[in-house]
């Protein structure tokens, strides 16, 4: 069988999110097969109450009696000081007995695989996989499952399926990121809230206009709404039996913040999809998967309207909530009048006490908790559509006036009932087989779906001499099974006739049964292996760490410059730039380096010793990803191989695949944060890693010691990479054209609520690049930099003009070699500060350098 085909033969896994013990039981009790949860630390849902170990094991236990499965988020970047922690936390998550571990640190990833293999290892979408070639890096790694990006369309999804033996999972339902996951650092350097840590702040979800450089709102005359980054709520409900098909396996509902009632209805209407499909596939006529009232229940327990986001292709303005950035609710109906205390709905939906309502009106809007209602002057509990009636009011409000419902009491209180404390439904069915003789002990047989059990009767039953054992009777003593997970399904009795045995026997029978069913038989790594284990990792990683410090010494620190075009690149090299980084993103503002201009560049700068690297982009799809794959091979036949940097999984893979030689770098996008992602890649042959530009100067320095270590210290940060681009989907084009090409005529900024300008890019593939409003600068920290011992510094000048690029290189040339020589008293920031403020006015930034995302 086939890859696809063994896929294709699984049954579709519903995963859960629970970010507290009550919607964990939501999730459970209404018919999920797994659910992902954080523990107290290493999650990226920070603000989730979340589970300590007590209440983990708990839940896995509760989880694992009614065989449902239970996978822990470890998906943050994890820092050195923090892995003493991490080292015990895994133990006890194995020791707990979860099913996986949901990972976004690459060093996290191989740390596991050398210390505790027997604990399964999901990649995270924060590890930002979205083609065959990085789902194929992964497995190297020991994954057995990736969770693909939310921008993988479902024709990508099959070509990946059909070329890996991983489990897939995607997101099908829930809020959707505008940005790549993993790859979003707009949290972090506004508000020190970092993505890569589990704390976003949702700056995304805020308003903002696009202006142009003379400062003009461009959508001020379309009033579409001014929360442009905000997606609508990712619903592929509809589309289950396709994924099935293209052999995805997990089904991922989004929403550990949510509330439990959130949960416990949108996996009841899962599940009863999936269900669905079983009857669809047995020959039975293809029909929706749901009713439109349970479709109305999805969009009443949450939505900001519904996309299927890029499951079939980019939607551009049509993925976007640009009104509203939190739930709209069911449309209600509208005020027909407002009078003395009392306000009158002509209902399209019905209404009850306890639904919140909440009316738009020109001026804003206003939400109220329906109390009493009247219909004809009387009161009733129910308004139905097509009536019109009247509830207390004491707000404004116009005839006219639309009136959506955001809370529906009915279905949040059918939502608690299904997971009520001590009334739990979901069990497991039971047979039973009671045999044997008078003057012998009787034997029961009890038989789960995994599991058969085997135990006697205290005492050898006897002849009855006034009330035999019934069927009736035996049936009602065994299938008291109370809170158990279990319930009796059938009885089978072969006994001589007229026998009986004393009830408390038949009790204890039934408790020794179901508490043997519930033991959990796996293996343990007993906690002195894991330790020696632990202690074979520390002495390899001391080793790699001193072998690297020794190669350091040997490395001549540089200035490195980044730059995409060729007219800038000329710049660099006459400013005296000794090593530069060419390519990257194509930006559609400028003219970007063909690949022939790439190899006349290395030429170039071969004969002027310039150490030059060609840099590629951050994202691709499994298409540009085969593109880039010709252009590869291409440089492969070059009469030198080019030093390459790659920004994601897949580029590694692609480069290994043609020369597992081919010299390579790793660039800041791939989120190095600590030594156990900086030793991988070197174990791989990366002669120069860049750093997370979220470390603190304190871990940069811990860093630095090994050798090959680049830090940016100058220029752009990129806050975000999306496949939306708000200039595209909202400006428009000609009949039948989704882009007017706006993004090549003027530059285009996105001005927040506090009149701060982030300037957007836009790529050759028309993905939108965000940059933070003001410019990283470290120059002022130079020396300090020098002493960490920092083999290369860089400057990110992608999107800068030549004479911009000329300058700035010159000025850290002219710094670094005062620096590198011993002469710091020679040398003070000042004139090069005051050179750069002329330059780039829009003013500075140092990051992360100092107060990092700890």
């Amino acid at each position: 069988m086939d890859k696809l085909k063994r896929k294709q033969a699984l049954p579709l896994e519903l995963l859960a999110p629970a970010g507290s013990y009550e919607a964990f039981k939501a999730a459970v009790e209404n018919g999920t097969d797994a659910v992902y949860l954080g523990g107290k630390s290493f999650s990226a849902r920070a603000s989730a109450a979340n589970f300590d170990l007590e209440e983990l094991q708990k839940a896995v236990r509760y989880a694992h009696e009614r065989q449902v499965k239970v996978y822990v988020t470890v998906n943050i970047l994890i820092s050195d000081q923090e892995f003493p922690e991490l080292l015990n936390y895994l133990y006890d998550l194995h020791e707990i007995g979860v099913d996986a571990v949901i990972l976004q640190d690459i060093g996290v990833a191989e740390l596991i695989h050398r210390i505790i293999p027997e604990l399964e290892t999901h990649a995270s979408t924060q590890m930002t996989v979205n083609t065959s070639w990085g789902v194929r890096h992964l497995e190297s790694l020991g994954f057995s499952r990736v969770v693909l990006a939310r921008e993988t369309s479902a024709a990508e999804m099959k070509a990946i399926a059909e070329g890996t033996p991983l489990d897939l999972e995607v997101f099908v339902h829930g809020a959707l990121c505008i940005s790549y996951s993993g790859q979003c650092l707009m949290s972090s350097f506004i508000g020190g809230r970092s993505g890569n840590r589990g704390t976003c702040a949702q700056p995304c979800r805020m308003t903002y206009q696009l202006i142009n450089d003379k400062k003009q709102n461009l959508l001020e005359e379309q009033n579409i709404g001014d929360h442009l980054l905000s997606p609508r709520d990712l619903n592929l409900a509809e589309e289950l039996a396709e994924l099935k098909g293209i052999g995805i396996h997990s089904l991922k509902v989004e929403g550990r913040m949510k509330r439990p009632e959130y949960v416990a209805t949108v996996i009841r209407l899962y599940r009863q999809a999936i269900d669905r499909i079983e009857d669809q596939q047995e020959g039975n006529a293809v029909a929706p998967l749901l009713t439109p009232a349970e479709h109305q229940e999805l969009l009443q327990v949450f939505n900001r309207d519904f996309t299927n986001g890029y499951f079939r292709e980019n939607l551009g303005a049509e993925l976007m909530s640009y009104s509203r950035p939190n739930n709209r609710g069911t449309r209600l109906g509208r005020v027909a009048r407002s009078e003395r205390g009392r306000l009158a709905i002509k209902l399209e939906g019905s209404l009850h006490p306890g639904d919140g309502i909440e009316f738009w009106t020109g001026r804003g809007r206003e939400g109220v908790t329906v109390g009493l209602i009247w219909r004809n002057g009387l009161e009733t509990t129910e308004g139905l559509p097509g009536e019109t009636v009247e509830i207390e009011f004491s707000g404004i409000a116009h005839q006219g006036d639309r009136v959506f419902k955001t809370n529906d009491a009915l279905l949040m209180e059918k939502a608690r009932h299904s997971f009520q404390e001590g009334r739990e439904q979901r069990k497991n069915p039971l047979t039973m087989r009671l045999s044997g003789h008078v003057g012998e002990q009787l034997c029961l047989e009890v038989m789960s779906a995994q599991r058969k059990v085997t135990v006697h009767s205290a005492s050898p039953a006897q002849m009855a001499m006034k009330r035999p054992l019934t069927f009736d009777y035996a049936f009602q003593q065994l299938g008291r099974l109370g809170t158990t997970p279990f319930w009796l399904d059938k009885l089978e009795m072969e006994i001589d006739e007229g026998i009986m045995l004393p009830v408390s026997d038949l009790n204890e029978m039934r408790r020794q049964a179901i508490e043997e069913l519930l033991k959990q038989s796996r293996q343990i790594v007993d906690r002195q292996t894991y330790r020696q284990r632990v202690e074979r990792w520390k002495e390899r990683q001391a080793f790699e760490r001193n072998s690297s410090i020794s190669l350091q010494k040997d490395i001549l620190p540089q200035v490195s410059v980044a730059v995409s075009d060729p007219l800038t690149l000329q710049a660099a090299l006459k400013a005296g730039g000794k090593r530069v980084l060419i390519g990257g993103e194509h930006w559609r503002s400028r003219r970007s380096f063909s690949l022939e201009e790439i190899r006349g560049s290395f030429l170039d700068c071969r004969k002027q010793k310039v150490d030059c690297v060609w840099r590629l982009p951050r994202v691709l799809n499994e298409a540009q990803s085969e593109s880039l794959l010709i252009d590869l091979k291409k440089a492969a036949e070059w009469e030198v191989k080019p030093k390459i940097m790659v920004s994601n999984l897949g580029e590694l893979e692609m480069l290994k695949s043609i020369d597992r030689e081919w010299p390579f770098e790793v660039d800041y996008s791939l989120n190095v944060f600590n030594e156990g992602s900086l030793a991988y890649f070197r174990k791989l042959g990366a002669q120069r890693i860049t750093l997370s530009p979220e470390l603190h100067h304190e871990q940069l320095a811990y860093l630095a010691k090994w050798s090959g270590t680049e830090v940016i210290v100058f220029g752009d940060l990129e806050m975000m990479v999306s496949e939306y681009c708000p200039v595209g989907a909202t400006l428009g084009g000609k009949k039948g054209e989704r882009c007017a090409r706006n993004c090549m005529k003027e530059s285009h900024f996105l001005r927040d609520r506090m009149k701060y300008d982030f300037p957007v890019e836009t790529d050759q593939e028309c993905r939108m690049h965000l940059f933070n409003v003001k410019i990283l600068n470290l120059y002022e920290e130079l020396a300090q930099i020098r002493r960490m011992g920092v083999s290369t510094v860089r400057l990110q000048l992608t999107r800068q003009t030549p004479a911009q690029v000329q300058q700035s290189v010159r000025l850290f040339n002219e710094a670094w070699d005062m620096l590198q020589m011993a002469k710091k008293g020679k040398w003070t920031s000042n004139d090069g500060m005051a050179e750069l403020s002329t330059i780039f006015p829009e003013g500075f930034t140092k990051g992360h350098f100092f107060r990092g995302v700890l």
